[in-house]
């Protein structure tokens, strides 16, 4: 295993398809093998299939001017496959923005780093997370 700008690189133009709102370049940066998916950190947030999650896309990103903006990712490769971590933030429209963590597993195909996985989550206390039982 090694370092690699180039799985790096791979990450940070998932993040500039992403906010770019056009599901064609969406689509072209996720990996076409079987097994895609994706985590996100809502409840209902996750899809393990390539048009799933693109149909996703085509129907809550484009048009909502949402960007997802990188932090410093590092990516590692072994051969053909690669992977990364990251703290990419999606920024919406008012300026918000939703601080993730990221991991994401990346495949070399069709000569670039296509996204075959990824996990967003939501940094939350452990304490604030515990789901309690009802209090009978």
């Amino acid at each position: 295993m090694q370092e690699s700008a180039a799985v790096r690189e791979g990450i940070l133009g998932f993040y500039e398809r992403f906010s770019a709102g056009d599901a064609d370049a969406f689509a072209e940066g996720i990996s076409a093998a079987p097994g895609v998916s994706v985590i996100g950190s809502g409840p209902d947030e996750g899809h393990d299939d390539r048009r799933g999650w693109i149909a996703a896309y085509e129907g809550g990103i484009v048009g909502a001017g949402i960007r997802l903006e990188g932090d410093d990712p590092r990516g590692y490769e072994e051969g053909s496959l690669g992977w990364g971590v990251d703290l990419p933030a999606f920024v919406f429209p008012d300026g918000g923005r939703l601080p993730t963590r990221l991991t994401a597993v990346l495949r070399h195909e069709d000569g670039e780093w296509k996204v075959v996985h990824l996990h967003f989550s939501v940094g939350v206390p452990d304490q604030d997370a515990i789901e309690r039982p009802a209090e009978a």
